[in-house]
């Protein structure tokens, strides 16, 4: 059976198919993303989107995003008339405890790339998520399943605006771009060292904070096993070919999303 997932965040909004597998399993047959600010409407741009997909024909179509007033818009005006439509919308549909002061103010995104991870991961070994998208999120989830917060911090578009809105001659830069190599430094101009400290500043940034969740889950959480590590987003590819043992997950939100719709009780 195929699933359909739309995840709207703040930079982007995802969408993805996935073949649910007998046992509970959920496998990515394809996922695109758009960028809002090109995008003049994102209703067209999901029914263009879904006209490509529609040999699949997936009977359900799960929802979420971290910009509920899009969302909102978007399940106000949906375009598909017949398919089965599913919005996660509270942090009480999605089956993971959050051990946190304030669970309910838990971001929905990172709640299902908890939920994904946890589905995921190889062992009942703990994991370390990393998104990297407008803001970067670094979280711990410990091997029984719960998650028990981590970090954020600007992620690399964000921090590129931050430099060019704030200052008064650096240039806005592109961060999109897909990069297999980490910029050279010392920078030799302006963009150059720029970039360096975005991409250079934000690995080591994630490093540190992976290396402490890490200490905590052997000292406050007594796991005994060290954390896999999960990335994903739209700057996670570039972090994960730099991150030691680290899995890169194309849009983990979307898999939470897919899963999520193999158990109906759950959403």
């Amino acid at each position: 059976m195929y699933i359909a997932a739309v995840d709207i965040g703040n930079t982007r909004a995802k969408f993805g198919i996935f073949d649910v597998t007998s046992d509970g399993g959920a496998e990515a047959v394809r996922i695109d993303a758009c960028v809002l600010n090109d995008t003049a409407d994102l209703c067209d741009s999901l029914l263009q989107w879904w006209n490509d997909c529609v040999h699949h024909n997936p009977p359900v179509v799960m929802v979420a995003g971290s910009d509920p007033d899009l969302r909102d818009e978007l399940t106000r005006r949906w375009p598909l008339q017949r398919q089965l439509l599913r919005v996660i919308t509270s942090n009480l549909q999605i089956p993971v405890r959050a051990d946190v002061d304030y669970p309910d103010r838990v971001g929905i995104d990172r709640l299902l790339n908890a939920y994904a991870a946890v589905q995921l991961r190889k062992s009942d070994r703990p994991v370390i998520v990393v998104d990297s998208g407008t803001a970067t999120t670094v979280d711990l989830v410990t091997g029984d399943g719960i998650f028990r917060g981590g970090s954020i911090l600007p992620g690399l578009r964000l921090s590129a605006r931050a430099m060019h809105d704030y200052t008064a001659r650096l240039p806005l830069l592109n961060v999109d771009e897909s990069r297999v190599d980490l910029p050279v430094l010392p920078g030799r101009n302006t963009e150059e060292a720029m970039l360096a400290g975005l991409f250079v500043g934000q690995l080591g940034a994630v490093r540190e904070i992976a290396t402490r969740l890490q200490h905590s889950a052997e000292t406050l959480f007594h796991q005994p096993q060290p954390a896999e590590l999960l990335v994903t987003g739209g700057g996670g590819r570039q972090l994960a070919d730099h991150l030691p043992n680290a899995l890169f997950v194309d849009s983990l939100a979307l898999h939470g999303l897919a899963l999520l719709a193999a158990e109906p009780s759950a959403a």
